[in-house]
């Protein structure tokens, strides 16, 4: 496995490798939704639902993954902005969820009002997200979590 996959094996996480997945998705989601609205398109509309599924199992994953990652954040300033960074992504992924299941049920008897808040909800969603991608790169790239061996704490 060490010769298949060496970034694999000495990641200090595998956060990394899950969390774009949600962020496309819900995003994809969001802009299919909002052509689907302009064009009365329900097939885009459907695409854009299944993509938000997607997103919010994807998004299960990165949390999962982020809360295991969490324990190689060392102390100081930057577990400020992780604490920042896990409040709006488990809002986000609640969100997602309530939203998923709003919309599965919608669609049972489709109206202009019910895919009105599933849109409103996507671009609320999509502020969240943006927001907690945001704090979770600068934990990155301003404090090198997860990609400086130097400042990472020793795994249990």
């Amino acid at each position: 496995m060490q010769t298949l996959l060496p970034g694999w094996m000495t990641a200090l996480n595998h956060h990394p490798a899950f969390v774009h997945f949600p962020l496309v998705l819900w995003l994809t989601a969001l802009l299919l939704a909002v052509v689907a609205a302009l064009r009365a398109d329900d097939r885009l509309r459907q695409c854009a639902y299944g993509l938000l599924y997607l997103g919010t199992l994807a998004g299960v994953a990165a949390v999962l993954t982020g809360l295991n990652a969490e324990r190689s954040v060392p102390p100081g300033p930057v577990r400020e902005v992780l604490e920042t960074h896990e409040e709006l992504m488990l809002s986000s992924l609640a969100l997602a969820a309530g939203l998923s299941l709003f919309a599965y049920f919608a669609e049972r008897r489709p109206t202009l009002w019910l895919r009105r808040i599933v849109l409103i909800g996507l671009v609320v969603l999509a502020v969240l997200v943006l927001l907690g991608a945001d704090r979770g790169a600068e934990m990155v790239y301003r404090y090198g979590v997860s990609v400086n061996w130097s400042t990472a704490l020793p795994r249990p």
